[in-house]
């Protein structure tokens, strides 16, 4: 049977969720598509979405290399700097002078879809950076999740070349990370690295989170259907402590009833 590229990627989109569990509906079409087109390109399939099931039907190890191309987040060491400004010299002050009238020491931050880890190690250096010694009179974690097993495992390994810290001016790459292999990588250092806690998670259908002060999770919703939002939103409304942070991209915008319980800042 032969199938329209609308048929087709439905088609594909059942089989990927009976396969994984993965709900590929909740993603726009055009995303998928591209990714899709991604996988088919690498593999040398060429357009026909019939063939690209079939190639699944039998090669079984497909699936994880499709869902990590879906998956994926682009990201760097202080992306976005003009947000990473305001988190340090707003969110963080009010956030700590709040925890001072309620006699609180604990600081529990989530990096949702972390991707391979700069979003939630350009956190804990800015913490460093913000707080210096005081950071040692709080009870602080940066709890850091993704669905891709393998961005985790590099997340976790914490190196990283040198165009990935780009942003990361000279005496800060020198106080926060080691150099390694022959000065073409650089490792986080311990200090940084022990703040962060990493675990896989997924956003969609995964646990449900709370008690967190802060929330990241930037250029990630804007690839998902307006439904889909709504309820991520809500999600990361019920995660947040009273009086808590939610963090999304510049692009991103608030939509659903969780807007009405958010103050944009």
């Amino acid at each position: 049977m032969v199938l329209n590229d609308e048929m087709g990627l439905n088609l594909l989109k059942k089989k990927i969720y009976e396969r994984t569990g993965v709900d590929c509906s909740k993603y726009k079409d055009n995303y998928l598509k591209r990714r899709i087109d991604l996988r088919m390109k690498a593999i040398g399939i060429g357009t026909s979405y019939n063939e690209y099931y079939r190639f699944l039907e039998k090669n079984h190890d497909e699936y994880k290399s499709l869902l990590d191309g879906i998956t994926i987040n682009v990201t760097e060491f202080f992306r976005d700097a003009d947000t990473f400004d305001a988190f340090k010299n707003m969110v963080i002050p009010q956030l700590l002078s709040e925890k001072v009238k309620r006699n609180s020491r604990i600081l529990r931050i989530w990096s949702a879809a972390c991707s391979i880890g700069e979003e939630p190690y350009t956190i804990g250096i800015v913490l460093h950076e913000k707080l210096g010694p005081g950071l040692n009179n709080l009870i602080a974690s940066i709890h850091a999740t993704d669905i891709d097993e393998k961005a985790l495992s590099a997340a976790k390994a914490g190196i990283y070349d040198a165009e990935a810290l780009k942003k990361i001016s000279k005496p800060q790459v020198s106080k926060y990370f080691d150099v390694v292999d022959g000065n073409d990588k650089y490792r986080i250092k311990d200090k940084v690295k022990n703040l962060v806690r990493f675990q896989q998670h997924d956003l969609i259908s995964g646990k449900k989170f709370s008690h967190f002060d802060i929330i990241f999770c930037r250029n990630v919703l804007i690839y998902f259907g307006r439904e889909l939002q709504h309820t991520l939103f809500l999600d990361f409304y019920d995660a947040l402590n009273d009086g808590g942070y939610l963090i999304i991209g510049k692009t991103e915008t608030m939509t659903g009833e969780a807007k009405d319980n958010l103050r944009a800042l």
